[in-house]
């Protein structure tokens, strides 16, 4: 395989990057030259994103761009498990396959077909994909794939499928592989971390815990969690969150302030259920960094509603929000209902878009004259404990240091290194 050399190109959310990486491993273990650059591939393998209609619209084009190259084109990803008919005529590595796809582009050059995809298969082995990730100073490292939601605009579930958890012990004994190479951050992800352990008899909290006892100075972010999931173990995820390993980092995503949305969105808890969370957090975390995310124009969704929205995220006060236009995906129950005008949904993203940036801003300047412990990731750069990016002089790329905040900005803070 020497004589093909293989650029891989990956979109989307820190697990879809984390089977960038993976599929990057496999490939070289099938003896494939990786190159970083495009001009010098003769294979390029697209990971691609699907979440939103611009992002399909984008992928498409960015594969017929380098198609028209002359280049031989592989579509990873959850674009071909969503829309197989989208991509036809190239070959197709599904999310579930990222630590086959060497064995999987080796079998299509020999063969000149596709290796059969059997999904009771994959699933099996599944936790394999943990040993095709490499360290890095920040490292992601998934726990499950798919998830137990069925939200009616969802096309991911389409993609990624049902919960499966990969077993604790090759979570934890991964990690502290990890760790022992100099890692200082681990990125805790999954399409939603709180499900973790849900099909197998266990849950997040215990898998959290057994990680603060790996030895060595470093800190996690724990990635995306689904509301309805966090509820039952509230009082035990806060608990391992004042572990110093635990960055005070929450991400849960309301989506919609209105109930009646929500409802129709079927995510499965209420307004003041989600507020319930949020300010229990906010009550015993410390510095707590709160990120949301928030789709405006879902369909039926009336002015009042929109507002209703707005009222919350000014009660909650996010310290960042991920803003989206409602997004048409094919296969969704959400497509087939009346759809919000465009220019509605238009407006709605830039009032959504001010008020983000307003409470942002709010937020950060809360933080001049603290001091925060502070992972040093470049050049003057670095991840405060609560993962709000710092910007300073001086510093060991890779060390703790204490930064006193010294201004703020509206997405990142400056601050100068203390003794």
């Amino acid at each position: 395989m020497k004589n093909y050399k293989v650029y891989v190109e990956g979109y989307g959310c820190v697990l879809n990057t984390a089977d960038t990486e993976i599929i990057k491993n496999s490939l070289r273990e099938c003896g494939f030259i990786v190159v970083d650059n495009l001009k010098e591939a003769n294979i390029v393998i697209i990971n691609t994103c699907v979440v939103r209609l611009e992002t399909e619209n984008r992928m498409i084009y960015r594969i017929n761009e380098i198609k028209n190259l002359g280049k031989e084109v592989v579509v990873a990803g959850c674009l071909p498990k969503a829309l197989k008919n989208k991509v036809k005529g190239f070959l197709h590595i599904y999310p579930r396959e990222a630590h086959k796809a060497g064995e999987i582009l080796k079998y299509y050059l020999e063969n000149k077909k596709r290796k059969k995809y059997v999904e009771e298969e994959i699933n099996k082995t599944l936790y394999k994909k943990l040993d095709y990730i490499k360290p890095s100073l920040i490292t992601p490292l998934p726990i499950c794939e798919g998830c137990i939601g069925n939200c009616s605009y969802c096309i991911v579930k389409i993609a990624r499928g049902n919960l499966i958890s990969y077993p604790r012990e090759k979570i934890v004994k991964k990690a502290e592989e990890l760790i022992k190479s100099g890692v200082k951050c681990l990125f805790i992800t999954a399409q939603d971390t709180a499900s973790y352990g849900l099909d197998i008899g266990d849950n997040l909290v215990n898998l959290l815990n057994d990680l603060t006892q790996i030895e060595g100075e470093f800190i996690m972010r724990v990635g995306m969690m689904h509301a309805k999931n966090v509820q039952p173990i509230l009082d035990e995820v806060i608990e391992v969150y004042q572990n110093e390993k635990v960055g005070k980092f929450l991400h849960l995503p309301i989506q919609s302030g209105d109930d009646e949305i929500l409802k129709k969105m079927k995510r499965g808890y209420t307004v003041d259920e989600f507020k319930e969370i949020v300010n229990e957090f906010k009550r015993k975390v410390k510095n707590l960094c709160f990120t949301t995310d928030v789709i405006v124009g879902f369909p039926g969704e009336t002015e009042e509603q929109f507002q209703n929205t707005l009222e919350v995220l000014k009660e909650l006060k996010p310290d960042y929000i991920h803003g989206a236009k409602y997004s048409q995906r094919r296969g969704t129950e959400a497509a087939k209902m009346k759809q919000v005008d465009t220019k509605i949904r238009k407006r709605r993203s830039e009032i959504l878009d001010k008020l983000r940036r307003e409470l942002s801003y709010l937020n950060n300047k809360k933080y001049i004259g603290k001091t925060l412990k502070t992972l040093v990731l470049d050049e003057g750069k670095g991840y405060t404990e609560n993962f709000k990016v710092v910007k300073f002089e001086g510093g060991e790329i890779g060390e703790f240091v204490k930064v006193k905040i010294t201004d703020a900005k509206t997405f990142g803070l400056k601050g100068e290194i203390i003794p």
